[in-house]
C-alpha cells in the first residue's frame, strides 16, 4: 500500500513539474491560425445567480450584452462628412472593404516580407499586454523567424519602404486631414492577442490587411466603471486595471454597468477609433494591420476638397508627420503634433508684439515637467535647457520671437522642439535583439564559406568574453542580450510622459 502511495506521489510530482518547468525542445508548436472559432459578440446568460455575478471570471464582454454593432459603411466617407458625422462628434464607425485593393493584401505573406523588407527595423512587444513591459527593436527578418513560436507582435511605425503597398483611405485625401496625420503604424502577430481596456490621445483609423480582429467599444462616460487610470500627467492616454481575460466581478463589479458596442474586422475593413474613446481588441489568425493616427481641429477646411476626384492613393503619397526609413537611428513613435506646438506658441504670443523667452520658459516647463506657471514670468525660469531649444527658433539669440517668425518655423525646427519635450517612446539605438536561430545560422555560414571555420567563431566568442570582462573590471554596467521574457525593465527614472492631446501610447500603443 505504501509503495502504491509513493508511486501516486511520484506521478503527481511529475505532472506538476511538466506543467510548471520550462520545456526545451526542437519540436515547434505552431500557433492557432484559425479566425472563425470564436463567437463574437459572446452570448451572455440571462440566468441570474444570487451568489455569483454574471460574467465572473470570464473575459471582458461576458458581463453584459452589447447595445449593438458599430455604425457601418460600405465605403469610406467623403472627408468633410467623415469629420462632420464622426470625428467632430467622436463617434466610431466601420468602413467595409476600404483598403481591400491594397497590394499588401495579396503580397504580404511571410516569404515576401522576408525577401523585400527583412532588413527593416521594427518594435516588438509581448502579446499579453500590460502597459509596463518595454518593447524590443529587431529586424523584420528576426521577427518572422520567431513569431510563430514566441508570444510576439509588432507595433511600430510603418516603414517608408512599405507604405507604397497600403492604400490610404479616401477620408484623408482632402481638407484639414491632409495636414493632421501624425504617423502610420504597422501591426503584425500570429494571433490570439488581447489588448488591455484603454484609450489613446490620437484619432485612429485601424485597417486590417490579414486575419481577424474583434473590437469592444465603450463611451468615455464609463471611465470610472472600468477602473481606468491615466498613463501619467499630460499623456492623454490611459488604461484599465481589469484583467480582460478573467474579470473578478466581486472586485470589479461596476464593469457590468459599462454599455458597449462591437465590431469584427476582416481583411480590407477599417474602424475609426476616436481620440479618448475606450476600447479593447482581440486578434485571431496571422494578423496584419496598418493604422493612421491623426489629430483634428474645431473646424474643417474643405477648400481643397472642391472638385477632388479621389484617385487611388497609397500611404506613401500622403503627408505624414513622423516617419521611419531604413537607417534611421530612432523609430520615432508617439511624438506630439508639431502643428499644435506652433498654434500654442501663437496663443502664448496673443496680442503682444513678441513672445519673450521668459514666457516661453513657463510653457516649456509646464509641458515637460508639469510645473504650473505663475502669473509673472521670471528670469530664473530660463534654464540652459530652455535657451537651447528657444535659440533653435530665435537664431539671432535676441530672446524673443515675433509672430512672423513663429509662423515661419519649419517642420524640422518644431520636431526638434517635440524631441526635447517628449523623449522617444523607445530606445534610440540599433536593433538590440537577435534570435538564437540567427546566431547559429551566421556561424554555419562562416563554416561553410571557409572563413576560419570553428577557430574563427571561437576567437570571436573569446573576444566578446574578453571585452565583457574588461568592461566589468572598469566598473561599467554590462547588459547581455536576452529574449523578451527575460529583458530588463526600463529604469524607473527614465521619462515616459507625453503631452496630453499630442502623443499616444504605443502599445496604443493600442490594438494588437
Amino acid at each position: 500500500m505504501y509503495k502504491m502511495l509513493s508511486l501516486w506521489r511520484i506521478f503527481h510530482v511529475s505532472i506538476f513539474l511538466s506543467l510548471t518547468l520550462p520545456v526545451f525542445s526542437d519540436v515547434e508548436f505552431p500557433k492557432d491560425q484559425r479566425t472563425d472559432h470564436h463567437e463574437f459578440p459572446p452570448k451572455v446568460s440571462r440566468k441570474r445567480d444570487k451568489l455569483v455575478p454574471v460574467g465572473h471570471l470570464r473575459p471582458f464582454g461576458f458581463q453584459r450584452r452589447p447595445e449593438g454593432p458599430v455604425v457601418e459603411y460600405k465605403e469610406a466617407l467623403h472627408p468633410e462628412r467623415f469629420w462632420k458625422d464622426h470625428v467632430s462628434k467622436k463617434l466610431p464607425c466601420v468602413y467595409r472593404g476600404d483598403v481591400a485593393d491594397s497590394p499588401a493584401m495579396t503580397k504580404w505573406d511571410d516569404g515576401y516580407l522576408m525577401k523585400n523588407y527583412g532588413d527593416l527595423d521594427v518594435l516588438v512587444e509581448v502579446k499579453k499586454e500590460d502597459r509596463t513591459t518595454r518593447p524590443k527593436r529587431m529586424t523584420i527578418k528576426t521577427f518572422l523567424k520567431g513569431y510563430l513560436k514566441e508570444d510576439w507582435y509588432i507595433v511600430s511605425v510603418l516603414p517608408d519602404e512599405m507604405r507604397g503597398e497600403v492604400k490610404a483611405s479616401k477620408s484623408f485625401l482632402c481638407g484639414t486631414f491632409t495636414k493632421t496625420i501624425q504617423e502610420t503604424n504597422f501591426w503584425m502577430s500570429s494571433g490570439e492577442t488581447a489588448s488591455v481596456i484603454h484609450y489613446d490621445a490620437d484619432h485612429n483609423l485601424h485597417c486590417l490587411l490579414a486575419g481577424r480582429k474583434d473590437f469592444v467599444m465603450i463611451d468615455p462616460i464609463y471611465y470610472e466603471e472600468l477602473y481606468m487610470v491615466e498613463k501619467g500627467p499630460l499623456v492623454g492616454s490611459g488604461f484599465s486595471q481589469v484583467d480582460v481575460d478573467m474579470i473578478n466581478m466581486f472586485k470589479h463589479g461596476n464593469v457590468a454597468k459599462a454599455k458597449w458596442t462591437w465590431a469584427t474586422l476582416w481583411p480590407g475593413d477599417c474602424i475609426y477609433i476616436p481620440a479618448g474613446y475606450i476600447h479593447q481588441v482581440r486578434s485571431y489568425g496571422r494578423s496584419i494591420s496598418a493604422t493612421t493616427l491623426f489629430t483634428s481641429y474645431d473646424e474643417f477646411d474643405a477648400e481643397s476638397c472642391k472638385g477632388h476626384e479621389f484617385p487611388y492613393t497609397s500611404m506613401r503619397d500622403i503627408n505624414v508627420m513622423w516617419t521611419y526609413k531604413k537607417g534611421d537611428k530612432v523609430i520615432e513613435i508617439g511624438y506630439m503634433n508639431t502643428d499644435i506646438l506652433r498654434e500654442n506658441l501663437l496663443i502664448l504670443l496673443g496680442e503682444k508684439r513678441s513672445l519673450r523667452i521668459e514666457r516661453f520658459a513657463q510653457y516649456f516647463n509646464h509641458l515637460k515637467y508639469d510645473i504650473d506657471p505663475e502669473d509673472d514670468a521670471k528670469e530664473e525660469d530660463v534654464t540652459d535647457e530652455v535657451r537651447e531649444i528657444f535659440y533653435k527658433f530665435d537664431l539671432d539669440e535676441k530672446d524673443f520671437l515675433t509672430k512672423s517668425e513663429i509662423e515661419g518655423l519649419t517642420l524640422e525646427q518644431l520636431k526638434d522642439f517635440a524631441r526635447m519635450v517628449d523623449l522617444p517612446t523607445y530606445p534610440p539605438d540599433k536593433p538590440n535583439f537577435e534570435y538564437e536561430e540567427d546566431k547559429s545560422e551566421e556561424k554555419d555560414e562562416k563554416r561553410e564559406e571557409g572563413e576560419g571555420g570553428e577557430e574563427e567563431v571561437k576567437e570571436e566568442e573569446d573576444e566578446k568574453v574578453a571585452e565583457k570582462e574588461v568592461k566589468t573590471e572598469e566598473g561599467e554596467e554590462v547588459k547581455e542580450e536576452r529574449v523578451i521574457e527575460e529583458a530588463e525593465e526600463r529604469p524607473e527614472d527614465e521619462p515616459e510622459e507625453e503631452p496630453k492631446g499630442h502623443g499616444h501610447e504605443h502599445h496604443d500603443h493600442d490594438e494588437l
